[in-house]
Formats: structure tokens, sequence, C-alpha cells
């Protein structure tokens, strides 16, 4: 009996001094998976990736690059959404004929990241950065073809006195048309409409900050190179903003800001 005791506590001990010895080894850690999570690195690989070649943003003016989510698709294969801002309006490269609107405007870019590789990075789901085009979508194609015709209001001089008069634009209809058409104002008459004499009071270089649409008055925010002194040219500025928006039907009133600022601006 006592030897059978004896015979199992020599045993326990011995289990129990096994496991001490192994829990001594130098065992290397298991690698980190890779399959369920992305460091934070590969986070600021991609924003450099974005900043060195998305035309979109390096071409743009892009700034404000920030990162929003992170969704796994597959084992080592993810999708992250980042958001950024441009000064300029459009996408891709800017094209040697191309006048482009100066509007901050806001984008979204989806890169698709596998095994540590962009594969994939689309912008606004409209923009292919890797093959520098636009994605055509055959479901909005007829819409996009539709024209619309508006009036942009400039300012010529006849008889020695300055008169707003407006030049009539046709093209394809944007996405913000109201947006769309201010941007071109700001860009001033044409080549062709200054030979005919037409002329703007706004200063090249103002920006749009922002233009929205509430119970039928137009909020329009421009940079501060939109203030001006003078009571013909702050007339001349405000006339051309406003009759331009005032020609859209739920456009009744328009309340003209610059970097936030109503009060004391374009004044006399």
């Amino acid at each position: 009996m006592f030897s059978k005791i004896l015979a199992g506590l020599i045993v326990v001990f011995l289990i129990i001094m096994i496991g001490f010895f192994i829990s001594t080894l130098d065992v290397p850690d298991m690698p980190e998976r890779k399959d369920n999570q992305l460091s934070q690195e590969d986070v600021e690989m991609v924003k450099e990736w974005i900043k060195e070649n998305a035309s979109t943003y390096t071409q743009r003016g892009g700034f404000d690059l920030e990162h929003l989510r992170t969704v796994i698709v597959e084992e080592n294969i993810f999708e992250l959404s980042f958001s950024f801002q441009s000064n300029y309006a459009g996408y891709g490269p800017k094209k040697d004929d191309e006048v482009a609107a100066q509007v901050i405007t806001d984008h979204t870019i989806v890169v698709i990241l596998k095994e540590g590789d962009v594969v994939s990075a689309i912008t606004d789901e409209k923009y292919d950065e890797i093959k520098e085009e636009l994605i055509e979508m055959e479901e909005t194609k007829e819409e996009e073809e539709e024209t619309m015709k508006v009036r942009l209001y400039f300012y010529s001089i006849k008889e020695g006195l300055e008169e707003i008069s407006f030049v009539e634009r046709e093209f394809l209809i944007p996405e913000d048309e109201k947006l769309y058409t201010l941007s071109r104002l700001i860009e001033g008459p044409t080549k062709e409409e200054q030979e005919k004499g037409y002329q703007t009071a706004i200063e090249e270089g103002v920006k749009i900050n922002s233009l929205y649409i509430e119970d039928s008055v137009a909020y329009a925010d421009f940079s501060y190179k939109l203030d001006a002194s003078g009571s013909a040219r702050v007339t001349m500025i405000r006339d051309q903003i406003e009759k331009t928006l005032l020609q859209f039907n739920n456009v009744s009133e328009v309340i003209i800001s610059i970097e936030g600022e109503t009060e004391e601006i374009l004044q006399p």
C-alpha cells in the first residue's frame, strides 16, 4: 500500500518537473496574425501613397487627408476609406487647356490594400487614381448627356456707363448645378466674352468656401479675396453673385459672407 502511494507521488513530481522544464524553454512567439487587423504603420503607408500617387490629391491641391475606417475584405485584403479636400474642382491631372474652378471640394477615396500593396484607389466612386481615368456608369450615361443653360452676370461698359448684363452658357448637367454655375462666374468671362466687352468685378483667385440652400435662401461663403472697397465695385460684386444665383427657381434670397463673416464686408 505504501509503495503504491510512493509511486504515485513520484509520478506527480515528475509531471511537475517536466512542466517546469518546458516552461523555461525559449519558445519563439507565434507570428502576429495579419488577416484580421491592420497596423497604424500600414495606414500611414497608404496615406503616403495617396499623397504621392493620387493625382486628384497631388494636382488639385489636396489637403486635410484623414483616415475614416478600415474594412476587412478577406485574409490580407483591406478596404481603407479616407477623406480629403482639394482647392480645385475636378479629378486627376489638370490638362493644359483646362480652367479648373478654384473651389474647396470634399472627396472620399477608397483604397484596397492586398498583402501590403495598393491594388485599387477610387475617388468619389467616379475616378480611378491608378488608371487615371473616370469610371463610366452605364446607368447614368443618358443623364450625363443632358445639358442645361445658365446665365452668368458680368458687367459691360456702354456709352461710358458700367451696367450689369449676362452671358448665356450651356453645359452638361453637373451634380451641383448652383455650385458649378457660381464657380464659372468666379472664373470670369472667357476670352471671347471679354472681346465682346464683358468684364468682372470679382478679383482673380477668389475661392468658394461653401454654398448651400436653406428655406429658399442661398448662403454663399467666399475666401477673403472677395472683399473690396469702393461703392461701384462692391455693388457690382454683389449684383454679379446675387443675380447669378437668383435665376434658380428655389432661390429667392442670397446672403454673402467672407470666411464666415457677413458684417463689415463689401463695404463702399
